[in-house]
């Protein structure tokens, strides 16, 4: 898309007021509550970061917006980025501005869609040079937008102030070898400033087995095995058997 069009395009879908929050999905509310804080920078950095890019872009352009009811998305530097898996997240493809190639002045196409839509999910084609994150953090807070990273130079990034990142994966439908994918679950962890502490966590389907994003709700907590006696009454939860417990038959007189 050349720059004047994107520019124009940008002075079209402007937002007239700034926003409190930046929604996410409500799978991730665990991990991120109450949504990004508008103007951060987030990075996506390990295995799952594309997933994870679908799920933030599937929030906002569903749950954004000054009304709640959908908001803008830019998507920058990746001619990989799954449409229709966004779309089967709760994706509005037709607020999606997607420019899979900006060449050697993608900051200058970055500057352009900060002005404009609430997130921007950019992979940076180059190292990013200290100049360049400046002004785009810069833009990305005074406008509201969320500037959220991903690929192999997102960690050099000064100024991130949220990670999110997937861990413990497991994906569901293959057995000895064969079978179909049909669902991945994992747990969405948040670290860095905006989670304090030892970081935020979501346990969710990403996705599930029809696409869209959901808790995971199969994990029990494990029962507590206590020790005997327990004192006043209490219950007592004992470790079962790996045999069956023997039952005495008795045998009548006169059978063999």
């Amino acid at each position: 898309m050349p720059e004047a069009a994107l520019r124009e395009l940008v002075r079209d879908t402007a937002p007239p007021g700034a926003r409190d929050t930046v929604p996410v999905l409500p799978a991730l509310g665990p991990a991120v509550p109450g949504g990004l804080r508008p103007g951060s920078v987030v990075g996506l950095p390990g295995p799952g970061a594309a997933s994870l890019g679908l799920a933030l872009v599937a929030g906002v352009s569903r749950h954004g917006g000054e009304d709640g009811t959908g908001g803008w998305c830019g998507v920058v530097g990746l001619p990989e980025f799954g449409v229709a898996a966004a779309a089967g997240m709760g994706a509005a493809p037709e607020r999606l501005l997607l420019v899979d190639e900006p060449g050697e002045r993608w900051p200058d196409v970055v500057a352009a869609l900060c002005e404009a839509v609430d997130l921007v999910l950019l992979c940076p084609p180059e190292r990013p040079g200290a100049a360049a994150v400046r002004r785009l953090s810069a833009l990305a807070r005074k406008h509201g937008c969320v500037l959220t990273l991903t690929g192999a130079f997102a960690g050099d990034w000064a100024g991130t102030r949220l990670r999110l990142r997937m861990d413990g994966v497991v994906w569901d439908g293959l057995a000895d070898g064969h079978g179909r994918l049909t669902g991945r679950r994992a747990e969405v962890v948040a670290e860095g400033r905006d989670a304090p502490g030892p970081g935020r966590r979501a346990r969710v389907w990403l996705p599930a087995p029809d696409g869209t994003v959901k808790p995971d709700e199969t994990v029990r907590p494990p029962l507590e095995l206590v020790p005997e006696p327990v004192a006043h009454g209490g219950p007592v939860h004992r470790r079962p058997s790996a045999l069956p417990p023997r039952v005495r038959v008795p045998v009548e007189e006169g059978i063999a």
